[in-house]
């Protein structure tokens, strides 16, 4: 068992190693991407790159992207683009009645919800006018007082017996709300003296 623990340990070390040795590679590979690196350190890096093929092809790729980079001609738009895109701009007049309808959609998107808003208040008006809409709407507030009404109550009789059945809770809330209300008279006090010093 120990001789395994030995050998895990080893091998992680081994790892570490190969991680921080990885991360000083990529940045010497930087570093002679950049072209600051010295003969030394290019050595040190072809000798490195040799014990690991993996790191070798990754940086041929990095070589070959960096070399496409500066190969690649630099791109400046044509000396008249301004005005050939003026040019290809539609008219004036045809983008105005472009504006035109863009703001009678926008408009018409808007005045669609309350067109159908004003006619469902239309078809519901007679229903409101009734008396008897009114009453059924008062006895069900009433209903739905009545139903509150019990809840509440059933739950403080719920509380009531848990009470005398647990009153060692009642203690505890009333020694977690003594502690509270005593730690925010002490936060107070400190803060308020903290101000009066500070002014």
């Amino acid at each position: 068992m120990r001789n395994r623990d030995q050998a895990d340990n080893q091998k992680k070390d081994e790892t570490a190693e190969e991680r921080m040795d990885q991360e000083e590679l990529y940045a010497l590979m930087m570093d002679a991407l950049d072209g600051e690196l010295s003969e030394a350190g290019l050595a040190e890096l072809e000798f490195h790159l040799r014990a690991r093929p993996r790191l070798a092809r990754e940086w041929e790729a990095m070589r070959a992207v960096d070399m496409l980079f500066r190969n690649s001609p630099v791109l400046q738009p044509a000396v008249n683009l301004r005005r050939q895109t003026l040019a290809r701009l539609p008219a004036a007049r045809q983008r105005l009645y472009a504006g035109v309808v863009i703001y009678l959609m926008v408009l018409a998107s808007g005045l669609i919800p309350l067109a159908a808003i004003g006619w469902i208040g239309l078809q519901i008006a007679p229903i409101l006018g009734q008396p008897a809409f009114w009453r059924s709407i008062w006895q069900g507030a009433l209903q739905f007082g009545g139903l509150l009404q019990i809840m509440i109550a059933a739950l403080l009789n719920g509380a009531g017996d848990f009470l005398r059945e647990q009153p060692l809770a009642l203690a505890w809330f009333m020694a977690l709300v003594g502690v509270i209300v005593l730690w925010a008279g002490v936060y107070n006090k400190l803060v308020l003296q903290t101000r009066r010093v500070q002014s």
